[in-house]
């Protein structure tokens, strides 16, 4: 907490004092060019933006004060390779630094395989940083690596973004605190040429060293035989360096990027040399990739071994454009690719003219046509299009497309090939020579845009060079390449969106399921954007995209970097004066975006005691109206009162969704949803894309909005059965006529959400309207009979298969850190997120290295725990599962009456569960049995937790009996619903 205040106050002070500096700074003519135009177009000078992020000295003072607390540090060595370069400056910068351990060796090339024997058996564990001589550290580098290292021990490499040498002199002036006369602002305009690193990208690294010098590995991955190959290594070649992160072979949990320029370098050395290959080429021949390295003016680019055997399907959705059809069929001719199969789904209209052009223009290529008569729907043509090629490699091309590289079909199968691979692309350049698509970046320009858009080929930027091949989120479908059986694990094209967004959410599954993204500068082709379907982007694409999207957009894309601003395709500077990206959301949804945590205003009392209407006779008339129906009735029609909802996938409100879809897909029911909003949240694009993304099955469901504060009960249609989802709907259910029988979907003891008070009055009184109880386990129900004199019946919660089980899951390993898994949504108290914290530091400082803990959730973030957890931030809903699939130990709280859909889930992925002693959940949840339950305090729950992370005989008994408990009960959503329909037919069987 002292670090981050320090930290924001510092940066406060910096921007006051250099606020007056800004002005009239430029850049020096004739360096790197590109650089310049990055740093100025966004209006921020960059000795500005970098005198914000230097540690402050008091800063500095509290992490020498924390090493001294740190209840057990570990070691950082610093290896200066001595080639002749200024080793006096490397030592200093590594004896300055504020964490206190560390150790400083001096080696010259030819020694260097010795030291690291040395290092890598008696100091495995330990953090290796190797700096160039010259080379200097940021003073609180160390503190960071050292930092990353004790949050998640699972990790092998720590990476930064590095400056130039003359920078390091900018820190020294700025921590002897700026003195007068050694600096002007035109000086400090001149100094800097930052490279800002994207997150982990293992395929740009195969192809250039992205990373450069600017990094720590554990010690244990230092091989002798690597620093054999480069004794001979010259003082402007980084080889060595290239080699040791290309010998690493980690995932992407094992790496931990720090969006922070930590290092001035000596120099740079970003030529690629012939001996290069020779380390690009043993990497290929250790992951068997059939291809081999080239040499290019900026990085190496990989020619692909033909594989005879695929089966290459090229498919174009088109309007019968002939001018552009003709550009793409001369694009194919030119990849010259024997038994190429050419699909084109044609929405012009089928004439006999428009077949004779086809005779006339494409006969050589013997194309398969498909006539869409429908609406054109980008994504549905095209998941027909796949539908019918018989290709194992499916090529999707715009219309729009023309020729450019003769290899460009070779090279976008060859890594569409690889395994590893999801969906690939191709740099795009557009007709003025201009880069039009160099990947995909979340966020950028809106909800997505193309990097380096605009810019020249071939150009040096703050992200390094547009020449280099770049792992992204996804690529534009203009030009995409993907292998069948991903295509259609991953569900194709969403039809849900019409013209926009379909392509970048393929890539997004990809990634979802396990794979990488790349994009190939290689071998270029032109591209008209948007000429194929016109400038007009749907307004129902930009909200469906949003679901899908919006994981990225609150944490940012992975491959792109907070200290670039998402409003210029070019990298340029982030400046704080941007707005964040909650603002952003706002203005393109049109809608207040903001972070939920429950607060109990009184405000919110006062209005909610204006809406919850209920006189004594309230009650009597909805069991009057019940009585009156007497026998079974099939209910065709459902109106759904829900309320205002940030996210359809989690919760209760994601059991709403999925109980509609049932009864609508096995009973035919027609679902409306009553969409309970203040008097400004009427916006219909947003509740239905929401539903829809939920369950494409409720797309078409008609949605009415009612102001709650001007409720008028007339304005509902009349329907078979009304269900209230949340005590603040029930009011209205009850009041509402027309609604043959009325129910209330009880998921929990609402009045527990806040402490006693006007709030629990109204939503305790709610369980007294009279409603009947549709109730989320018999506990409910049970309680809604007993407590309420309430008529129920319980349905008892499943999960969903597809994505909660223990298929692949990461087995145990001895000598891998234990993961643990905590769900972090402070906004919601229930979930008891103050006492997790306080457990967390004490499981850390009795397990330290031993574990690892894993917090993600709904709208949390984790800069007051930042030392102690891995922050997955918000996840999609499909990524849950998988990262439970890596959890030894999860921990599940809540003290209300449900003990939410967790525990389920981490049972169904295989993770021993922790939980609250709460009598509530003893249907699910019994004690060294399946789980092991804590007091409710901070120290009883850290003591359980350490003493199942020390048992994985315990670990493996509590999770395979939890496996075996969720398969009985809990495994089929459609089972456990079953009995939901003919409730609401006849709540009360045998009363006439």
């Amino acid at each position: 907490m002292v670090v981050v205040r320090e930290g924001r106050s510092a940066a406060v002070r910096t921007r006051d004092e250099w606020q007056r500096r800004r002005a009239g700074a430029r850049h020096e003519p004739g360096r790197q060019p590109g650089r310049e135009s990055s740093a100025q177009s966004s209006g921020f000078a960059y000795q500005d933006w970098f005198c914000r992020l230097p540690a402050d000295p008091s800063i500095l003072a509290v992490q020498r004060q924390w090493f001294e607390e740190w209840p057990r540090p570990r070691r950082v060595w610093g290896v200066v390779v001595d080639d002749g370069g200024d080793v006096a400056a490397s030592e200093a910068s590594l004896r300055n630094q504020s964490w206190g351990l560390v150790e400083v060796v001096k080696a010259e090339p030819g020694g260097l395989a010795d030291e690291f024997t040395r290092l890598s058996q008696e100091h495995p564990d330990d953090l290796v940083v190797m700096l160039r001589a010259g080379d200097r550290l940021r003073a609180d580098a160390a503190y960071q690596m050292a930092q990353a290292a004790w949050r998640d021990p699972w990790l092998e490499l720590v990476y930064w973004d590095d400056d130039l040498s003359d920078l390091a002199d900018v820190w020294d002036w700025y921590l002897d605190g700026r003195p007068e006369g050694v600096y002007s602002g035109s000086d400090l305009a001149k100094i800097g040429d930052p490279r800002i690193k994207p997150g982990w990208s293992p395929d740009l690294l195969g192809c250039a060293n992205y990373i450069g010098r600017a990094f720590a590995v554990r010690a244990r991955r230092l091989g002798p035989e690597t620093a054999l190959r480069h004794q001979g290594a010259g003082s402007d070649d980084d080889a060595l360096w290239w080699d040791v992160l290309l010998g690493l072979d980690v995932g992407e949990q094992q790496v931990c990027r720090l969006p922070a320029v930590l290092q001035a370098l000596s120099r740079r050395c970003d030529q690629v040399e012939p001996h290069h290959r020779e380390l690009v080429d043993r990497w290929l021949a250790r992951h068997r990739w059939p291809a081999r390295a080239e040499a290019g003016p900026n990085g190496i680019h990989l020619t692909w071994s033909p594989d005879r055997t695929a089966q290459v399907s090229v498919i174009i959705a088109s309007r019968h454009n002939r001018e552009m059809l003709a550009g793409a069929l001369a694009l194919i001719r030119s990849a010259g690719h024997l038994g190429l199969e050419l699909v084109i789904a044609d929405n012009g209209g089928r004439s006999e003219e428009n077949e004779g052009w086809y005779e006339a223009h494409a006969a050589d290529l013997s194309p398969q046509i498909i006539w869409w008569d429908e609406p054109f729907n980008y994504s549905a043509v095209n998941n027909r299009a796949a539908a019918q090629a018989t290709g194992d490699v499916l090529v999707f091309l715009n219309d729009d497309t023309s020729p450019g590289h003769p290899q460009w079909l070779h090279n976008i199968i060859g890594w569409a090939q690889r395994p590893e691979i999801g969906v690939a692309g191709l740099q795009l350049i557009d007709d003025d020579g201009l880069i039009q698509h160099g990947g995909v970046v979340i966020g950028m320009t809106g909800l997505a845009g193309h990097l380096f858009q605009g810019m020249a080929p071939h150009s040096d930027s703050l992200l390094g060079s547009t020449d280099w091949t770049r792992n992204t989120v996804s690529v534009t479908g203009a030009c995409l390449a993907v292998r069948r059986a991903v295509f259609e694990e991953v569900g194709g094209f969403d039809e849900r969106l019409e013209l926009c967004g379909s392509d970048v959410v393929l890539g997004l599954r990809a990634r979802q399921a396990g794979y990488r993204n790349v994009v190939s500068p290689a071998t270029p082709i032109t591209h008209k954007e948007a000429a194929t379907r016109g400038a007009h982007v749907p307004e129902g694409d930009v909200f469906a995209s949003y679901w899908p999207y919006q994981r990225w957009l609150m944490g940012g894309d992975p491959y792109f970097s907070p200290n670039l601003s998402a409003a210029h395709p070019e990298p340029v500077l982030h400046c704080e004066e941007e707005p964040g990206v909650l603002k952003q959301l706002a203005q393109m949804l049109g809608r207040q975006m903001e972070v939920f945590y429950q607060r109990n205003e009184a405000g919110e009392a006062h209005a909610l005691a204006l809406v919850s209407k209920a006189d004594r006779g309230l009650a009597e008339a909805v069991r009057q109206g019940h009585r009156a129906v007497g026998r079974r009735r099939e209910v065709g029609t459902v109106n759904w009162f829900v309320p205002e909802f940030q996210n359809p996938f989690y919760g209760g409100i994601h059991t709403v969704f999925r109980l509609a879809d049932h009864l609508a897909a096995h009973h035919g029911v027609e679902n409306r949803f009553m969409v309970m909003a203040g008097p400004v949240d009427h916006d219909e694009r947003w509740y239905r894309s929401g539903i829809s993304a939920a369950f494409a099955s409720l797309a078409d469901s008609p949605i009415a909005y009612h102001d709650s504060f001007a409720f008028d009960p007339g304005e509902v249609p009349p329907a078979d059965a009304a269900i209230a989802t949340m005590w603040t709907t029930a009011y209205f259910a009850a009041r509402t006529p027309g609604q043959v029988r009325r129910f209330y979907l009880i998921q929990d003891f609402e009045p527990m959400f806040y402490p006693a008070g006007t709030l629990y009055a109204l939503a305790e009184h709610s369980y007294r309207l009279g409603l009947y109880g549709l109730c989320n386990t018999g506990h409910l129900a049970d309680m809604y009979q007993d407590g309420y004199d309430g008529v129920a019946r319980h349905f008892w919660p499943a999960v969903d298969g597809s994505v909660f089980h223990a298929r692949g899951r990461i087995e145990p390993d001895p000598d891998r850190p234990v993961t643990v898994f905590i769900y972090a949504r402070p906004g919601h108290l229930r979930n008891c997120w103050e006492l997790a914290a306080r457990a967390v530091r004490l499981v850390k400082d009795e397990l330290a290295d031993g574990v690892r803990i894993v917090t993600a959730g709904s709208w949390a973030f984790p800069e007051h725990m930042d030392a102690l957890i891995t922050h997955m931030g918000q996840l999609d809903y499909r990524e849950t599962g998988p990262l439970y699939r890596t959890c030894d130990i999860g921990v599940a709280l809540t003290t209300s009456e449900h003990p939410s859909y967790l525990p389920l889930e981490l049972m169904a992925c295989g993770a021993a569960v922790v939980s609250f002693e709460n009598p509530a959940g003893d249907w699910l949840l019994r004690h060294d049995h399946n789980c092991m339950q804590s007091p409710q305090t901070a120290d009883g729950l850290a003591a359980e937790i350490v003493a199942l992370a020390r048992d994985p005989d315990r670990r493996r008994r509590l999770a395979e009996q939890g496996l075996a408990d969720i398969a009985a009960r809990h495994a089929r959503w459609d089972q456990n619903l079953a009995g939901v329909y003919d409730y609401l037919c006849d709540p009360e069987p045998g009363h006439d």
